[in-house]
């Protein structure tokens, strides 16, 4: 397929998008948590996108949806990066193989930001609020879609270049290894609570968070 091809049919792929409720029989993993799609935003709309190139383009690889995505976001809005812009490559691909369970990893992550900043009035980077918000983003993944895909979720997040320092002064590869071990220990203590809500799933994961011997780590205060 040349790239030239791949072009045809912007317009049409972007302007036929269907409600994802139409989709919803073919959702990859059921989660014994509701999970309603009701509410039309950004990520919502690469779904759509994706599962609209999906079924004109059932031929294509996931490579190749991956540069169709790439065509059509590469115009930046106001200078801002978008959402789809914001992933990794290996996050792409994992969208585009599984466009449900990627609803519900952002769900996760929209649970895991507010719970972030209910516990600890901020989203910090590298502190202990930091940890947290890895932790239950990755316990809520665990029970929306499964720690094994859970896993592939957020290890992909990390899949990014480490050389450097982030804005707190550590590296990039020492935030790299904090967020993969917070990521595991998250997910851990989803597995072993499946059944918890939300709000008793922030209060273990806190609870946790705060013990002098916790199994979290964090890189500073």
């Amino acid at each position: 397929m040349k790239k030239k091809e791949i072009v045809i049919g912007v317009s049409v792929l972007i302007s036929a998008s269907l409600p994802i409720s139409v989709y919803a029989a073919s959702n990859e993993s059921m989660s014994s948590r509701d999970f309603i799609i009701d509410e039309t935003n950004e990520f919502e709309d690469i779904v759509k996108q994706i599962l609209d190139v999906k079924s004109k383009h059932p031929e294509w690889s996931e490579q190749q949806i991956s540069d169709f995505m790439d065509q059509i976001h590469a115009i930046k809005k106001d200078g801002v990066i978008d959402i789809w812009n914001a992933l990794t490559s290996s996050e792409k691909k994992l969208v585009i193989r599984y466009p449900f369970d990627a609803l519900k990893v952002n769900k996760a992550k929209e649970i895991a930001t507010k719970q972030t900043e209910r516990k600890f009035e901020k989203n910090g980077l590298g502190d202990r609020s930091d940890a947290f918000r890895h932790g239950i983003w990755n316990a809520e993944m665990t029970v929306l879609i499964g720690s094994e895909k859970a896993e592939l979720f957020a290890t992909a997040h990390e899949d990014k270049d480490t050389t450097g320092n982030e804005s707190d002064g550590y590296t990039k590869d020492e935030h790299k290894k904090m967020d993969l071990h917070n990521n595991e220990i998250g997910r851990k203590l989803g597995a072993d609570n499946l059944s918890a809500p939300e709000e008793k799933m922030a209060e273990i994961i806190y609870d946790e968070i705060m013990r002098e011997d916790s199994l979290f780590v964090w890189l500073h205060e």
